[in-house]
């Protein structure tokens, strides 16, 4: 063997071994290393994280101890501020040979260009959903000591990871394409327009807006809702990433005509995307008499409640025509029932705690005493009112309703000023006639 076999041999007989398996069967895994370390993508999954997490601190006290409310939020903020956020930062890193005018040395080496870019491309995909998750599990974390029942929906969850794969593939083909420096703003300012515009208008067409609120609160999606947006969205990405970025336009159109199929799908479910929680519907009342219903989630929720109605209750107690249950879902169902509104994060609920309990009760008895009659005395309309003694009845069950240094009115001084006995028997009266518009049924103080 010669001096110049002998190398040749040898790199047949080690070189596998030398340059290890790992490295033999995935080629780009080196290469995909070093991205995920050295480029912009460590740094976009940081700003991701960061902007989502100060985002949902700014508004905690509306959703934090509900998890529709928390999902909702987030899903906002990761399709209009992370969405943008992550596609400027794709463009930047797709622009990156045109800034350093290395496009040509990049064509004279062998490897190809579809690998060379999604090394450069998957890890800042990577990075975003990394952000996001970290933005997610923080948010939970944070919501749970105060929340009830139910839980967050790991479907949104996926659909918002898809959306973020999509944006940073979509932003670097239009990093690829576009020589301008400043594309990255400009993309960025573009999407947010894109997903934004949309969620304004009527049509079927806006189910496709990832950015679509879709209010899960009370709903929870259907069981092919994260997929389908997966493929609709990525589809799309994967589709302009080949074409500008691999310079394969007929290899794009299989993952185009992908997102073809499902798009007719998700515009002809429409609302039906979403179907209403068993768990909303579900009412959970207490003992005794009267009870109390809220729905399954917030049963936890219902000796707050019974505390912050104790004063109403208490005033109405033996008294004829008084309802026996308060319910926390509309629409009710006989005269017996009186609707309480349903507490929720930012109106009255604040970390699993009931706020503002006098303004509470006003509002329950104010429900309580309105007739929803059309020349009611609280409306503008013509004729004479049916009911003026509906203010006062209802400030005297719930004291909350006159407002700090306020006299009080005529009807009110003689509801407070009649005997307990009297008083019972006039609101007896008063009460088993709150669902009638006629005005001589209805007892005047």
């Amino acid at each position: 063997m010669t001096l110049t076999e002998r190398p040749a041999a040898d790199e047949r007989r080690d070189g596998p071994a030398r340059r290890g398996p790992l490295r033999t069967a995935l080629p780009m895994l080196p290469v995909l290393w070093t991205e995920a370390r050295r480029s912009v993508a460590p740094w976009t999954g940081v700003c991701t994280a960061l902007t989502l997490i100060v985002a949902m601190a700014a508004k905690a006290d509306s959703w934090q101890g509900d998890w529709g409310a928390t999902q909702d939020l987030l899903h906002s903020g990761a399709t209009l501020l992370g969405g943008p956020l992550v596609a400027a930062a794709a463009c930047w890193q797709g622009a990156r040979d045109h800034r350093r005018r290395t496009g040509e040395l990049w064509a004279s080496t062998p490897r190809a260009r579809w690998s060379r870019q999604a090394a450069a491309a998957l890890p800042l995909a990577l990075w975003a959903v990394t952000g996001y998750a970290v933005a997610l599990a923080a948010s939970l974390l944070a919501t749970r000591p105060y929340a009830g029942g139910g839980g967050p929906s790991p479907s949104v969850a996926v659909a918002d990871g898809a959306f973020l794969v999509a944006a940073a593939l979509a932003g670097f083909a239009a990093g690829v394409l576009c020589r301008w420096r400043l594309a990255a703003p400009a993309v960025a300012a573009l999407m947010y327009l894109v997903l934004g515009v949309p969620t304004y208008t009527e049509s079927a067409a806006r189910y496709l807006d990832p950015a679509m609120n879709s209010s899960q609160e009370d709903r929870l999606p259907v069981w092919w809702y994260a997929p389908a947006m997966a493929l609709w969205l990525c589809g799309l990405a994967v589709a302009a990433l080949t074409a500008v970025a691999a310079r394969r336009r007929l290899a794009a159109l299989v993952p185009l005509a992908v997102a073809a199929a499902v798009a007719p799908l998700i515009v002809s479910t429409g609302d039906g995307l979403f179907r209403e929680d068993p768990a909303a519907d579900r009412l959970v009342c207490t003992e005794g008499s009267p009870q109390f219903c809220l729905p399954g989630r917030q049963e936890h929720l219902l000796p707050q409640v019974a505390e912050a109605l104790s004063g109403l209750t208490g005033r109405l107690e033996g008294v004829r025509g008084a309802p026996k249950r308060y319910v926390g879902r509309l629409p009710l169902h006989g005269p017996d029932e009186a609707w309480i509104p349903a507490p929720h994060p930012g109106w009255y609920l604040l970390r699993g705690r009931l706020q503002r309990t006098e303004d509470f009760a006003w509002q329950v008895a104010a429900n309580m005493m309105d007739r929803m009659c059309p020349n009611s005395h609280h409306q503008n309309a013509d004729g004479p009112p049916v009911d003026v003694a509906y203010g006062a009845v209802a400030t005297w069950l719930a004291p909350a309703g006159l407002a700090p240094g306020a006299e009080k009115p005529p009807e009110l001084l003689r509801l407070e000023a009649m005997p307990d006995a009297e008083r019972r028997a006039w609101l007896g009266r008063y009460l088993t006639t709150r669902r009638s518009c006629d005005p001589s049924e209805v007892p005047v103080l």
